[in-house]
């Protein structure tokens, strides 16, 4: 093996079949769901139907949350899992059933995306522990993950607009795409059939991991931690096609963005997963920190095409930088604090309560900024969500692994796969 590439790590048959799920599901919302923004502003010529949008689904997901980590103690993560793909595509359903009539409906349908996203990520979140614990190493795991993740993203979206852009009418290509997406989770959820059972959870600490005593000290942080981080989750990425929609009025263009991204990042994430370690976690958090910073201080300077395909490529390359080690000190924390594995679902279902707490403010900010000062509102948004990774940053530097990583052993909990 080239010294490039490193040492060869092996992942397990079911580990594969899990990335695979997850390329399904990528695929599917790269072709959809950054359009999903602009849909609603075509269709209703108004902006705040979008926000609106996005807002209930924030409120709505940390409840659906806990109730699918519940569930997990009569039913089992592949179940959980199942039923998120299934509300994928009852979701885009209802946007081919209600057609134009869907901003009317804007807030009822993110409410829907909000269990959606509830019940499929307590699923698939269980699976990213459970499954990167192998020999295989949690980082190289991640950053497969990551890379599928991004690998859907080069062509789908380009893919996309330009069905939307060359069709007839672009209600007809809005359809088409829904339509594919539909295919494609219909798969999944036959494949997801040959995932193997896991038992299920005795016991459901929800308390203990939203309230964490004293001594449980990482943890307290990673939730203050998860607050300032949840702006860069999914918010980024409609508000950066909208902006892009609205500088060049077409959805080809917000394609062509978004597979351009993609590419940068699947190969960050390839070379991210197999160079991070526990010693070297926080040199690439900081650098994704500081390669975001500069991408948005560069489109606040200046919001035109080119400032965000170059804001687009730096947000890229931070986005595994940052993400692959700050996943995998959240998963060792955890397991330095359960008394079980079954406790985990707890504890990933409780780290959303904080990440919607974020959502919430930023959107409340974004809505406030939007409403006063217009486009400009939008650049400044864009220039707070890139800053605050800095507390972020400061909050990870507290944790005592990240701290001291040679004095801290990564507890490996095997589980059934």
């Amino acid at each position: 093996m080239s010294p490039l590439f490193g040492k060869p790590k092996t992942l397990s048959r079911n580990a594969w079949l899990i990335i695979g799920l997850n390329a399904l599901y990528s695929i599917a919302e790269a072709l959809c769901s950054v359009f999903v923004g602009v849909y609603f502003y075509i269709n209703s010529q108004n902006i705040n139907t979008v926000f609106y949008h996005y807002t209930v689904l924030y409120i709505v997901t940390p409840f659906a949350f806990i109730l699918a980590g519940w569930l997990a103690k009569k039913r089992d993560r592949s179940f959980l899992f199942r039923i998120g793909l299934i509300l994928h595509a009852l979701y885009y359903a209802s946007l081919l059933f209600l057609r134009e009539a869907s901003p009317q409906y804007a807030g009822l349908l993110g409410g829907l995306l909000g269990i959606t996203w509830g019940f499929f990520w307590a699923g698939n979140n269980t699976f990213q522990y459970d499954f990167s614990a192998g020999k295989g190493g949690r980082e190289f795991f991640l950053g497969m993950i990551s890379a599928v993740s991004a690998g859907a993203k080069i062509f789908a979206p380009l893919i996309s607009g330009l069905v939307i852009a060359c069709a007839a009418q672009p209600q007809t290509g809005y359809e088409l795409i829904f339509i594919l997406a539909l295919i494609l989770y219909m798969i999944a959820i036959v494949l997801s059939f040959k995932i193997p059972a896991s038992p299920k959870s005795t016991s459901f600490p929800i308390r203990l991991a939203l309230a964490p005593p004293p001594e449980h000290r990482d943890w307290r942080i990673l939730l203050a931690a998860g607050i300032s981080l949840a702006g860069s989750f999914h918010i980024f990425h409609f508000l950066l096609a909208l902006i892009m929609f609205l500088e060049l009025g077409n959805e080809a263009g917000v394609g062509g963005y978004v597979s351009f991204q993609g590419l940068v990042t699947i190969m960050v994430s390839y070379l991210a997963g197999r160079y991070v370690q526990p010693h070297t976690r926080k040199r690439f958090m900081f650098w994704g920190v500081v390669v975001l910073v500069l991408g948005g201080l560069i489109v606040f300077w200046k919001t035109t095409v080119w400032t965000l395909i170059i804001f687009g490529l730096l947000r890229s390359i931070s986005l595994p930088l940052y993400g692959i080690p700050d996943t995998a000190v959240r998963f060792q924390v955890m397991e330095s604090m359960m008394k079980s594995p079954a406790d985990r679902i707890a504890y990933l279902c409780a780290w959303e309560t904080p990440l919607a707490i974020g959502r919430l403010l930023t959107m409340s900010a974004l809505i406030s900024l939007y409403a006063f000062l217009g486009g400009f509102g939008l650049r400044i948004m864009l220039l707070l969500l890139c800053l605050i990774r800095v507390v972020t940053y400061a909050l990870m530097c507290r944790i005592s692994i990240i701290r001291n990583p040679e004095g801290s052993s990564e507890r490996t909990v095997y589980l059934p796969e």
